[in-house]
C-alpha cells in the first residue's frame, strides 16, 4: 500500500489540516425555500408594523342596502338608514427563542487559537429555527383549540369544490377573524376545483378566479380601501403544479434553444429572490413554491392578493433580539432572548382564491 503524508505520525503531530477561517457551510436548514421570512415579513410583501393597541381590529363595510330607486317628479322621498359595518379582530401570537454562551467559551474562543466564532452558528441556528417555526405555522391546518399559534394560509383561504365565493369557515371554527359568516356571507374567498394541469382546465379556472376576485370600486372615497391590486399578487403552490406549469410554458414556446429545461416556475416574487431566465408567470405575476404544500394531494393553487392578505408585527417586538445578560443563578452563563409578535390578517377574503383537485 502506498504511503501518503497523512499516514506519517510525525506529520499529523506537527501539521494542521487546512481549515478555512471565518466561514461555515450550512447544511442544517430543512426546507429548500421559505415564504414567510423572505416574503411576508418584508415591506414589499405587505408587512404591517403596528405601534400600540391590544390586538388589531378592522372595520368592514359588509353591505350597501340593495338598490336605489327610480321615481316620478312628485313622488315622496324615501330614505332608509341601515347598519353597514362589522368589526373583525385578530390577536398577536408571541414567538421566542434564544442563544447562550459561557464566560469560559468566550475566553477560549479567541486569539490565534480561534478558527471560527463559536457564537455565529448558534445565532444562525436560532434564526433558522424561527424561520421554520413561522413556516410551519403559516402552512399548518388550523386548530380551533390552539390559542398560541398564529393563523395562517389555511385559516384565511378555505377550499371548496364548487366554483364561486364558497370558502367559508376553517374546520372546527364558528367565527373567522371574529366575523360570523351567517351575518356576513360575503366574507368568503373564491374557490374552484380542477382535474388536469392544462390550459383547458386549471389555467382557464385560474383566469376566471383572477377576473372574479379583481374587485374595483366605481368611485374612490377617503378612508375606504379593499380594491384588489393585480400587481401585488402571487400564486402559492407545490412541486406537482409547478412542473405541470413548466411543461405548459415549454410546449407553447417555439424558440427554446438548447436548454432542455428553460422554463422556471416558483423562482420568486417581486425581485425578493434571484429570478432565473424564463420564469413562468400568470397574468405577469409569479408562482411561488412551498415544499410544505407537497404533501397536499389536492395540488392547490392559492392566489394571494398581498394588499389584503398580509403579515403583521409589533414595533419593538419585530425579531427583537435582546442583549446578552447573566442568567439567574448561573453567573458564568450569558443568554440573549429573541421575541417576535406575529399574526396574519386577510381583511378582504374575496380578493383571494384557491383552486384544488
Amino acid at each position: 500500500m502506498a504511503i501518503q503524508t497523512k499516514d506519517i505520525e510525525d506529520m499529523l503531530t506537527t501539521t494542521y489540516s487546512t481549515i478555512p477561517r471565518g466561514s461555515f457551510v450550512d447544511i442544517s436548514q430543512e426546507l429548500t425555500e421559505y415564504v414567510v421570512m423572505p416574503y411576508l415579513l418584508t415591506q414589499r410583501g405587505g408587512l404591517v408594523v403596528k405601534k400600540g393597541g391590544v390586538g388589531v381590529e378592522e372595520t368592514l363595510m359588509t353591505h350597501h342596502g340593495g338598490r336605489s330607486k327610480w321615481i316620478g317628479e312628485y313622488d315622496e322621498d324615501t330614505v332608509n338608514v341601515i347598519d353597514h359595518l362589522k368589526r373583525m379582530k385578530v390577536d398577536f401570537s408571541l414567538l421566542t427563542d434564544g442563544i447562550a454562551h459561557t464566560k469560559g467559551e468566550l475566553m477560549d474562543n479567541r486569539g490565534k487559537e480561534r478558527i471560527n466564532n463559536v457564537i455565529l452558528p448558534r445565532r444562525r441556528a436560532m434564526f433558522l429555527r424561527v424561520a421554520e417555526t413561522l413556516e410551519d405555522a403559516f402552512f399548518t391546518t388550523p386548530d380551533a383549540s390552539d390559542q398560541l399559534t398564529p393563523w395562517g394560509l389555511k385559516y384565511w383561504i378555505v377550499k371548496n369544490a364548487t366554483a364561486g365565493f364558497n370558502g367559508g369557515l376553517p374546520s372546527g371554527f364558528t367565527l373567522i377573524g371574529n366575523i360570523n359568516l351567517t351575518d356576513v356571507p360575503n366574507f368568503k374567498n373564491y374557490t374552484d376545483q380542477y382535474t388536469a394541469i392544462s390550459k383547458a382546465d386549471l389555467v382557464l379556472k385560474m383566469k376566471r378566479a383572477h377576473r372574479r376576485t379583481k374587485f374595483k370600486a366605481p368611485r374612490r372615497d377617503p378612508g375606504f380601501r379593499g380594491d384588489a391590486m393585480p400587481n401585488k399578487r402571487f400564486y402559492l403552490t407545490n412541486e406537482d403544479v409547478l412542473e405541470g406549469m413548466e411543461t405548459l410554458a415549454e410546449d407553447q414556446n417555439e424558440n427554446l434553444g438548447n436548454d432542455v429545461a428553460p422554463k422556471v416556475a416558483g423562482a420568486g416574487a417581486w425581485g425578493l429572490r434571484t429570478d432565473g431566465e424564463g420564469n413562468v408567470l400568470f397574468k405577469r405575476n409569479p408562482f411561488v413554491y412551498s415544499e410544505l404544500l407537497n404533501t397536499d394531494t389536492s395540488d392547490p393553487v392559492y392566489g394571494l392578493d398581498m394588499s389584503t392578505f398580509h403579515a403583521m408585527t409589533k414595533k419593538g417586538d419585530n425579531m427583537d433580539l435582546g442583549d446578552f445578560r447573566v442568567a439567574p443563578n448561573q453567573s458564568r452563563v450569558f443568554k440573549a432572548v429573541l421575541y417576535h409578535r406575529h399574526q396574519t390578517i386577510n381583511d378582504n377574503r374575496r380578493n383571494n382564491f384557491v383552486i384544488s383537485k
